[in-house]
């Protein structure tokens, strides 16, 4: 009678790991700067202060990714070289803007259209970067993240019945920012201005 063969499981396949903790944090965001920002800006200031200070109203499209060493330009010269190389396929694009939305009962958001322009800048930049935090990407801009209880609850109710719930508005993008925040730091900095040209116009 013959042996049975011996079972083997088959190996797993080696997937990369996301960093969940570092010495300092980066992101890349589109900032929009414009009237109607300002006016997001002073809602943003209005619902939930501390978030307002952190950071200007923005739009992650890569990131947030973890580091280790000192929290300065100087540690992301290799990808500042190769943003900059990327810069010039990189083309302006239109955020569209707008209704109230949630993550959980902690985060309030403006929305954000996944444009196709949008999401090819998003991809050309993992390309470079690497696979950030986001399994599912939905773009947005957040409002407030620090309310809790009633405070999240009333301020919700409030935006639902507002014209950023049922309004729409564009803001054109000439640039992205590389941003950096160490532990220590109060808000998060720009380290690298990313310009965004037409593809028409590379060599």
């Amino acid at each position: 009678m013959r042996k049975p063969k011996p079972y083997h499981q088959k190996p797993k396949k080696k997937t990369t790991p996301r960093q969940r903790s570092g010495d300092y944090r980066i992101f890349v965001g589109a900032f929009p700067e414009s009237e109607k920002i300002s006016q997001v800006q002073q809602l943003r200031e209005k619902i939930d202060w501390k978030t307002s200070q952190i950071t200007a109203p923005h739009v992650t499209l890569a990131g947030t990714y973890w580091r280790t060493g000192q929290p300065n330009a100087a540690n992301e010269g290799l990808l500042i070289e190769k943003l900059s190389a990327l810069a010039p396929y990189l083309k302006p694009f239109t955020l569209q803007l707008g209704g109230i939305y949630t993550f959980g009962s902690r985060v309030i958001y403006l929305g954000v259209l996944p444009t196709d322009e949008m999401l090819a800048i998003r991809n050309s930049l993992l390309s470079v970067m690497g696979k950030d935090k986001h399994r599912q990407f939905k773009p947005h801009l957040t409002l407030a993240m620090r309310l809790k209880g009633e405070q999240f609850d009333a301020a919700l109710a409030e935006l639902q019945e507002s014209d950023w719930d049922d309004g729409r508005f564009t803001t054109p993008i000439h640039e992205l920012r590389l941003m950096q925040r160490g532990a220590n730091d109060p808000a998060w900095r720009t380290i690298h201005t990313i310009p965004l040209t037409n593809q028409e116009n590379v060599p």
